[in-house]
């Protein structure tokens, strides 16, 4: 796993541990609606080392194919898109499967031609996601609202439970509040957690104006996940982070956009992510006077777009050493908890009871810490995920992939012998209006 964070000062420790129960007094002070300066700097190429002294650049290995196969189709009125633009964009390149259920085979191979992504990576993200919004017996899961077609059982299974896909019912399982720019699932208002919100794209473009000169990087995006967590604290009386989707899956794919988005050249070789870039993956078209206009599930790979080099794929292990550098810089954007009593009334959740006294606060800046962590989480929510799901025969069958199937999947979070069982959201979450584990109601199908 990589090396320990370092903690530089005692000042630096001080402001991690205090940061927690102190959200809710700043937010309601006026103090963070837009706090961009971190603790500590987020890096500009985050992850493990070597991305920051990686310099080539291969055109015809790096150029992704957009044409014949691979050309751009809108989605049809059966096919299913939701909350992430970099899988919607597969899905309408036939990167993945258009109808927008993902499979085993198409995760594994179709994110890592369009994108680089590491098969490190791909194994968690397919397994994690079948057992908490899909069907580990089938390996299919939607990208985004349910579908009947994920289900191995066919038309039996609506009798049991229904599967969620990634948004919609699939909230606070691998979909979290504060994503980049869709909305909180529980909110009085904006409140799709499948459709992008134009204020918050717009948001996201005015930090990348103040910070980078227009251009989107890495700690631009840190920053605007840290302000998006904030509105949601100032804003949605429902506001939760749980420890999954609050505390690695929504920073991480803050990060994926440019990790996985920015365009790559001779002279760009470690990548640059332009506005007109950003707009085509987030299905954006700016008219003349500068106003935003978003089309649903109309994520398009750019013409002449070069993805990372295959020889900088973004790992596992990069994925967890971004996320504690979040946690580093930004202390209360790895906050477990939330809104008690309506808006402004963040309560933490204390790390050492979710994870049996194994770790506090300080431990989700540490990679290899924050990895078993994570994967301790994983391994707790499983089973109550697929309970919500099967029953009898199906739910035994489906237990029984957990170690042959998901545990092996964690093997990149790294090795983390003699860990106790962890907590899930309905055992730390209670008391929390927004900590609500729903698998079905009446806007299960659409966004």
């Amino acid at each position: 796993m990589p090396a320990k964070l370092l903690l530089t000062s005692l000042l630096l420790q001080l402001a991690l541990t205090a940061a927690y129960p102190d959200i809710a007094r700043r937010v309601a002070e006026g103090k963070t609606k837009r706090q961009t300066v971190p603790a500590v700097p987020f890096p500009e190429y985050p992850g493990l080392p070597n991305h920051a002294a990686f310099n080539s650049f291969n055109a015809s290995a790096q150029l992704v194919d957009v044409t014949g196969d691979h050309a751009w189709i809108a989605p049809g009125p059966t096919d299913i898109r939701g909350p992430c633009p970099g899988l919607n964009a597969a899905a309408n390149h036939n990167y993945l499967p258009r109808n927008g259920i993902a499979t085993y085979d198409t995760v594994e191979t179709g994110l890592f031609e369009a994108y680089g992504l590491d098969q490190s990576a791909t194994q968690v993200l397919q397994q994690t996601t079948t057992f908490f919004d899909g069907d580990p017996v089938s390996q299919r899961w939607s990208i985004g609202y349910h579908s009947d077609a994920t289900s191995s059982l066919g038309p039996l299974q609506g009798l049991v439970g229904e599967e969620t896909g990634i948004c919609a019912y699939g909230h606070l399982k691998s979909e979290g509040d504060a994503s980049i720019t869709r909305g909180d699932f529980l909110a009085p208002e904006m409140n799709s957690n499948c459709a992008s919100y134009p204020v918050f794209f717009q948001e996201l473009l005015d930090l990348a104006t103040e910070m980078n000169d227009g251009n989107i990087n890495a700690p631009v995006l840190a920053a605007h996940q840290n302000n998006r967590k904030l509105y949601s604290i100032a804003n949605n009386p429902n506001y939760f982070s749980p420890a999954f989707a609050g505390v690695a899956f929504t920073p991480a794919a803050h990060l994926f956009v440019f990790e996985l988005m920015a365009n790559h050249s001779a002279e760009y070789p470690r990548g640059l992510l332009t506005p007109s870039v950003l707009e085509s993956f987030f299905s954006y078209t700016q008219a003349g006077d500068g106003s935003l206009s978003y089309t649903y599930g109309y994520e398009r790979i750019p013409d002449s777009w070069y993805r990372r080099s295959l020889e900088d794929l973004w790992t596992a292990p990069d994925i967890i050493e971004a996320v504690a550098q979040q946690c580093l810089s930004y202390p209360q954007t790895c906050a477990v908890g939330g809104n008690t009593n309506g808006v402004n009334t963040f309560s933490g959740v204390d790390i050492g009871d979710i994870s049996g006294g194994v770790f506090n606060s300080a431990s989700l800046t540490n990679p290899a810490e924050l990895s078993c962590f994570i994967s301790q989480n994983i391994q707790a929510e499983a089973p109550s995920s697929l309970q919500n799901v099967f029953d009898g025969a199906a739910l035994v069958s489906a237990l029984a992939l957990i170690p042959t199937q998901l545990l092996p999947a964690l093997a990149p979070l790294g090795s983390c012998p003699g860990l106790p069982p962890g907590k899930t959201v309905s055992e730390y979450g209670t008391g929390y209006p927004g900590a609500i584990i729903q698998n079905s109601g009446p806007r299960a199908n659409g966004p």
